[in-house]
This record gives C-alpha cells, structure tokens and sequence, in this order.
C-alpha cells in the first residue's frame, strides 16, 4: 500500500521524508516512535582522505565527505529498487541509489562524486561570473557569479543544492567514490534554482531550508548501505566541516498561554502529555527561581563585546547576550541588542523595578569600530556601531536620539547584573553607585509575571518551525484536536474608526448597484504596461496594468455576447483596483456601460450618476476621465479623489434592503437564440403563450424575453402581435441545429392549436 501526502512548505523541512512522517504519525496516533542509531565504519587508514573548504560559512553552513575505494559500479538489489520505484523514482545504479535512498529516508540530500575525476580540493565557494559547467542532464550553464558551488582545482564539480556537473559523474568505470552530505543556505539555493530553471529533489529540500544536524548522519547511512552493496570496498574517514555548529533553541510557554491563545482549558499535565508525545526535552520552572539559580554560574564569566548568545554563552557574554542568555534559559527569547530589548519591554520607572526588570544607559564610552556581531533573530551577522540609536532586531529603524548600548538586569535591593569591558567579567553591582549606570538610565519590563510556571522547550534540530510561542501554542492545539475546542465569539467593546477609503468605496457601490451596475474584478496583468514581472504568468499576463480602462472595456465585449443568456440590453460595470507605473501605484476606480450599438450616448446618465455620487459623498464633482465613448468607458484616481472628501466619523449600514440571490453554475457550452412572433386573437393572454413557450422549450430552455409587443386591426378583427426571442442553453453538450429547430416545430404546432398564428 503506497499513502501519498502532500508535505507543504513550512514542513518540508523535518516531515519531506519517511522518517519525519513515521514521526508526525507517532505523535499524532499516540505511537511510540522507533529511532534507528547508525553505527560508525571503521576508517580505512589506506583510502586517501579528500580535502575541503568551505570558503563562506553563510553559504554552506556543514559540509561532510567520505572516500570509498574498491567501488564497483552494478545495478542495486532487488529490495532498493522496489522501494525507490514504489516513490516513483527510477533505479540508476547501486552508487546513485543509495544516496536517492538516504534522502528520502531521513530527509538528507545527498551525492556521489568518481573520485578519481576529482582533481585537487574540494571548495564550496561562491562561482566566478562566466564560469561554465555540464549539469548530469547534458545542461550547458554559464553561471553569473551569485551562485555557491562545489568546485576541485580545475572547475565546477556541482551547483551547491541543486545539481550535480557533469564533471564527475559516477559511471560503470568508477571504481573510486566521495559520498557528499551538506547543509546549504535556503535563500542562495532557490535562487540559484531560479536563475537556471532548474528543480531538483535535493533543491526543495534545501529551498525549505533544514538542519545541519542530519549531515553526518546521511553520509554515515550511506558508508553503511555501501558496505553492504560493495563486499570488499574500504571506506575512509569522514570530513566533516561545521564552521558554527548549531545550538538547539528554547521556547517557553506557560498553561495560561495556551488557553488564552487557543481559547481551551487545557491544564498543565494535558501540556505536559503533548510534549512527550513530541518526545520534546522540557522543564518546568518558576522563572524567577530559576533566573536567581542561574545568576551565580555567570558571575566572573569574561567580557566579550561580540559574544553571541547562541554560540559564544555561557563562556562569555557581553552585556546584552547575558541577559538574553537568562531569559532565554528561562523560556523567554528577547532580542540580543539592548536598544531593541529597551523597545521590546514595557516601560516602567526606576520606582517600580522589581526582580528581573532591565536597566538601560548610554555609558558614552567610545567603543571599537568595524566589528560583526550574530544576531539570532535576524540569523546573520550585522555590524556593530559604538551606540545604537536605531533598533535592528525588533521593529527595525525605530529611533531613539539619546542612544543605548549597556543593559543589566535588576536583582532586587537595589542591585544589577551586568558585564562590560571596564570591569572585564560579569559581576553583581549596587545600581546607584555603578559606574556603569551613572548616567541617565531607563528602565522596562520584559516579562510581566516571572512567578508564573513555565514550560522551558528544548526545540529537536530538525523542526525549523517552531520559533515562537504561538509555534509551540499550534502544536498543542494540533495534537490535542482543534474539534474539542468550543468557539467563543470575542467581547468587543469598541468601534473602530471608518478606513477611509474603504469606506467610500463601499458608499459608491451602494449607490452603483441600485443604479444596476454589476462590479467586475479583471485582471493586474496584461501585455500592456511599464512595469514587467520577472516570470510572467503567462505570455499575454508579463506586465502590470496602468489602467482598469482597458479591462472594463474588455468585460463590456463579453458581456455584450452573452447579454441575451443575462437578460440584459445594457451592460452596465465598474471595477476598483490598483494600478501601476514605473513610478508609482494608486488606486483607480473605472466604470462602463454599453448597448452595443454604434450610436448610443450614455455621456449624460453617467454625468448624472457621477453627480449623484459627489452629492452623496459630500465632494465635489467626480474628475473622471473618458477612456473610451463607444462603449462609453470612464476612469477615476480614486486615491486623488478621496483626498477631497471628508474623513467619515462612524460607518454606515450600506445596501439595509433584503436581496435574494439565486446563483447558478456557469455553462462551459455556448447557448444558441431564436425569435419566435406570432399574432394572438383577443383573449389569448401574454402569460398563456409564455406557459406553452416554457412547456415545449423544456429545461434547454434558459430565457423567454418578450421584446416586442403591437396590435392592429384587421377587417375589423383587434389582434395582438407578440415577439419573443428565445435563449437555449445545456450544460452537459453543445447543442444542434437539428435539435433546437425539433423543439421550435413542435412549440408553433402547440401555439397554432391554440389559435395564433406564427409568422
């Protein structure tokens, strides 16, 4: 039996392999989830071990080789086959299958190299613009220089995450191997994907971005499975390059949390029961107790002004990662730098500081210049500036004039912890005689309540996902069941204030509909425009509109073809929408109307309805501009035009009248028309003619629409002359002539009977 599951995005990558969906269903099914540990291949001391670099650690985070001699290239046994066919993937040879194997196992992309084409180190480096290289498909690629590759001496060996060169291809004369496991930036892979339209198994994996973690496992897996395959091949030890090893991350959340987002009444051992289904490391705590714990094991650590909380803590700290450092043990991820900590806690006065509230100054000590600090939020390197004026991190660009750059924590009678370059170390101060703090201070609250308990979750490498507290809140409420949570509605108390636009968009579609205007919405892109899109959606759908003139006399024409199906004479429609330039983007409203003859004028109705508008909206006159006169099209900068109105004070119920709609599905076949006329003696009503038009027209028969009626008299005898024109539609099959014409020679036969005549 094959389950075939769609893994989205946000998914990809810890649950885009066999192993991430044994694990989601474990949790899910309450199972208990089997891992497999894999063992380690005695080293070969014989086989020569391959020599590599990672030029730029932001770009390949982990690389790991492995040299296998005494390969012998043959087609993979019958159960490797099986399971890469069951997946739909087609066996290549025993060399490339298990690498296919391994990434779809645990989720580990992974490729082989002929050893002995490899010539010189292996580099992961960024590409040289003009560099050319053959993929595995015979591709010719000229790269630009913004791509990461792999690269030996001579050239290009693979573009890094998404396809292996030509280069070194494993054949059936390979007797040397290097097996390859690495971790590559998201961001630079789908790029690269992108620029040369090329997508691979291994570059959605890597698009998704995941862990490093796996990389030593999959190459471990695969000096297994090779062993296995290969009797007698000698496996060498493993390379592992991992310039910034990566640190688990930490969420707190507590019950309340829970229960106030997800609107349950869970309790803390229901949480609990979650976590370990998860099999997720936690504790629980009380922050504060567990905060004053963790003071003395940084006392005395030393000063560093670029120590980063995730790599560099506990061994040293600079001021803001040693607070960070704390409230993230605690379960409390914060910024890293003090500004953005000052505007990421609540503010409060230096009388209401209570344990674990933070003290903020500017030292106005010159600091060095032209140095990288890591921040975690942002997950890159950024500079550091001697004081911050702008918060980075949390609300980026945020000013603050007088600047921060020193932050301590508030430890109750009236001490605070801190470190800084003058006193060297971490250390415990009075806060009124600190010469650290002896300048104006600030001061905030990061946590509101640290006596709270707390979860503090050690999030598994692999789930990429779960980086804030509402993460961690989702997969409570997933697991628990989303079903056994009652809905609620929210107790508002309060109106918000009109949205300005919205609002008189909404008053001048009240006043369009009762006018018998339908509102259309047509397309943003078109084969017209001043602004292109990099991939178009289609060839005639490359640009962005710079009007909605063009699409509103577009919707006419069509309308006007299917205006006998409408019942309609006159097509009437208006569009909001945005537009664009090369220079800007406004919003424009345009409105048409058409009859479909040549010389209709509907200048003055429409001059009418505009005035009707500005009367109603309390404006001046509408400043349209005609678009087209036959049909007659106008258009409106509506962004223009609201400038002129007044703000409005409260909303306005718009359309109070009850409307009945009835909606119908739209046929995919074309409808076909007749007209029927005939003259009715005295005494034969409309209605009886329309009941025997309906009764042989059948369900085929979509409108009956009277459109001509007189009466003359002959020979002294008054008749009536009535006209109909006739829609005939399916929705199963394009009809015929044959038919339609059965179905008009049996209804002149039933209203001949009944004394008219058909003319």
């Amino acid at each position: 039996d094959i389950i075939d599951v769609k893994v989205l995005p946000h998914r990809q990558h810890d649950a885009f392999s066999h192993r991430g969906l044994a694990r989601e269903l474990a949790t899910l099914l309450g199972l208990a989830n089997k891992d497999v540990e894999v063992a380690e291949v005695a080293a070969d001391t014989t086989v020569v071990t391959p020599e590599v670099s990672i030029e730029d650690p932001k770009r390949a985070f982990r690389y790991t080789a492995l040299r296998v001699d005494g390969i012998k290239v043959s087609d993979s046994p019958v159960w490797l086959k099986e399971k890469l066919e069951s997946i739909g993937q087609r066996s290549i040879n025993n060399v490339v299958d298990i690498t296919n194997y391994i990434m779809n196992d645990i989720g580990q992309p992974m490729h082989a190299f002929d050893a002995n084409k490899v010539v010189g180190k292996i580099s992961i480096r960024v590409a040289r613009a003009g560099e050319k290289m053959t993929t595995l498909d015979d591709r010719e690629l000229t790269l630009n220089g913004t791509e990461t590759v792999i690269a030996d001496d001579e050239g290009v060996l693979a573009l890094a995450g998404v396809k292996g060169g030509k280069k070194a291809i494993v054949d059936e004369n390979t007797t040397s191997i290097i097996f390859e496991s690495a971790n590559f930036d998201a961001t630079t892979t789908r790029k690269t994907s992108d620029l040369h339209n090329i997508r691979t198994d291994s570059s959605k994996r890597y698009e998704a971005a995941m862990t490093s973690e796996f990389a030593k496992e999959g190459i471990l897996r695969a000096a297994n499975l090779i062993s296995q395959l290969v009797l007698g091949c000698r496996v060498g030890a493993l390379v592992d390059v991992y310039p910034r090893g990566e640190k688990h991350f930490t969420l707190g959340i507590s019950a309340q949390e829970v229960n106030k987002l997800l609107g349950s009444a869970y309790t803390s051992q229901d949480i609990e029961n979650v976590f370990k289904r998860f099999n997720f490391e936690f504790t629980k705590i009380i922050p504060a107790d567990y905060l004053k714990s963790l003071i003395p094991q940084v006392l005395d650590k030393p000063y560093n002004r670029l120590a980063s909380t995730l790599y560099d803590a506990p061994d040293n700290f600079s001021c803001g990662s040693l607070v960070n450092w704390l409230y993230v043990k605690c379960g409390y991820p914060s910024p890293r730098i003090a500004i953005d900590m000052y505007f990421a806690s609540r503010h409060i006065t230096k009388d209401e500081l209570v344990f674990g509230d933070l003290v903020f100054t500017n030292t106005l000590v010159q600091k060095p210049k032209d140095a990288m600090i890591y921040s975690q939020v942002l997950k890159m390197e950024i500079p550091d500036v001697p004081v911050y004026t702008k918060t980075v991190e949390f609300m980026p660009g945020t000013e603050f004039s007088k600047g921060i750059d020193h932050v301590g924590i508030y430890v109750g009678e009236g001490k605070v912890l801190h470190t800084s370059s003058a006193i060297g170390h971490a250390v415990v101060e009075d806060l009124d005689t600190s010469g650290a703090f002896k300048n104006e201070c600030w001061y905030g609250r990061l946590v509101g309540d640290l006596s709270l308990e707390q979860f503090v979750v050690t999030v598994p490498y692999e789930r990429l996902d779960i980086r804030i507290k509402e993460d961690l809140i989702e997969e409570v409420g997933r697991v628990m069941g989303y079903d056994d949570i009652v809905g609620v509605l929210p107790k508002l108390s309060r109106v918000g204030a009109p949205h300005k636009r919205l609002y008189y968009e909404n008053k001048i579609k009240s006043i369009l509909f009762k006018a018998g205007y339908s509102e259309i919405y047509t397309y943003t892109f078109g084969d017209k425009g001043e602004v292109a899109i990099v991939k178009g959606l289609a060839a005639d759908k490359e640009k962005l509109r710079t009007n909605l003139g063009a699409g509103v006399l577009s919707a006419l024409e069509m309308n006007l073809r299917n205006a006998p199906l409408l019942g309609m004479n006159v097509v009437k429609v208006f569009e909001f929408g945005n537009v664009f330039t090369q220079d800007c983007e406004w919003r424009s409203f345009s409105l048409g109307i058409d009859d479909g003859k040549k010389k209709s004028n509907f200048a003055a109705e429409v001059d009418e309805l505009l005035s009707r508008v500005s009367d109603e909206l309390g404006g001046g006159k509408v400043p349209f501009v005609i678009s087209s006169t036959k049909p007659y099209v106008i258009e409106v900068n509506f962004d223009a035009y609201i400038e002129t109105l007044p703000v409005p004070e409260k909303y306005e119920k718009l359309l109070n009248e009850q409307v009945n709609v009835v909606y119908k599905s739209v046929s995919a076949y074309p409808f076909m028309l007749r007209d029927i006329a005939m003259w009715a003696p005295e005494g034969i009503t409309q209605d009886e003619i329309l009941a025997i038009i309906r009764t042989e027209g059948g369900e085929l028969l979509t409108r009956a629409n009277l459109f001509d009626v007189f009466k003359k008299e002959v020979d002294g005898v008054s008749r009536t002359s009535y006209a109909f024109n006739l829609v005939f539609l399916s929705h199963e099959r394009t009809l015929s002539d044959v038919e339609i014409n059965e179905i008009m020679a049996r209804m002149t036969e039933k209203l001949s009977a009944r004394g008219l005549e058909v003319r």
